[in-house]
């Protein structure tokens, strides 16, 4: 089945595909977050839980590259050819977690935003982009319960709950920023290929976050906003390019272990 997009002028085209690549490649890195950590687990459901949150992570980002591939990209490429440079992941997942309760907020946060830029896509003209947000938005239920379970459990602690104090210091602005400057122009939702305004899915995403930190004590209007300097990559949502060591983590090694 082709992509229902006949129509839409050249520079709305790339820039769908630019979006998807962002939660594509986001995911991508997520994956390899959960692959990497699941030996931190606390317990035997936490290692059953990261594994099948990286197995969909994964899936959600091959289902997003076989869909480009149905466009202007090479699936080959996608999976296997590009260089640091050109992955468009979050750059909130740049930086390893450094404890428990970092990469239960960091991770926590990722799922929140792609789930929410995502979402912009539930009515997309297009039924595959449709039912691949509605996909990410089923498998990300799950994900997200699982990380808010765990801030229940963190609650009762003052050590942890600082903790997350200064992981939300440090990753919210960088969850914020990945949709933009406030007021930047939507060239998507003006040529009706999402449902909702950036501007607006920006808001969402803040209102989810603060529903569910204040109970630890943190207040997300006092956390530092978003900087957008002179790297800033509008088409990839990220301020340069992914770092040299997180690249050797996240790309294959062997093309024949890739299937």
């Amino acid at each position: 089945m082709k992509p229902a997009l006949e129509g839409i002028d050249g520079a709305a085209r790339t820039a769908l595909q630019d979006e998807l690549l962002c939660i594509g490649d986001t995911k991508l890195v997520l994956g390899n977050w959960f692959a990497e950590c699941v030996m931190n687990g606390k317990s035997l459901p936490d290692f059953a839980a990261m594994l099948g949150m990286c197995t969909a992570s994964y899936g959600q980002t091959r289902a997003v590259y076989h869909f480009l591939d149905t466009l202007d990209h090479s699936y080959g490429h996608l999976e296997l050819g590009r260089g640091a440079g050109e992955i468009r992941s979050m750059d909130l997942l740049d930086a390893p977690p450094r404890n428990w309760q970092d990469f239960i907020v960091t991770t926590w946060l990722a799922e929140q935003a792609t789930w929410s830029l995502a979402s912009g896509f539930l009515r997309h003209r297009d039924r595959t982009i449709a039912g691949i947000a509605r996909k990410i938005g089923e498998e990300a239920y799950f994900h997200l319960k699982y990380a808010t379970g765990w801030m229940r459990i963190i609650e009762a602690s003052d050590e942890e709950r600082d903790r997350v104090d200064e992981a939300m210091r440090r990753r919210y602005p960088l969850a914020l920023g990945w949709f933009g400057p406030t007021g930047s122009p939507d060239a998507l939702f003006e040529a009706g290929l999402r449902d909702d305004p950036i501007d607006d899915i920006r808001t969402g995403f803040a209102r989810e976050v603060h529903d569910v930190v204040t109970s630890l004590g943190v207040d997300v209007d006092v956390l530092p906003e978003p900087g957008f300097g002179p790297d800033w990559r509008p088409d990839a949502r990220r301020t340069g390019e992914l770092p040299a060591r997180l690249f050797e983590v996240i790309r294959f090694k062997d093309q024949e272990l890739a299937r």
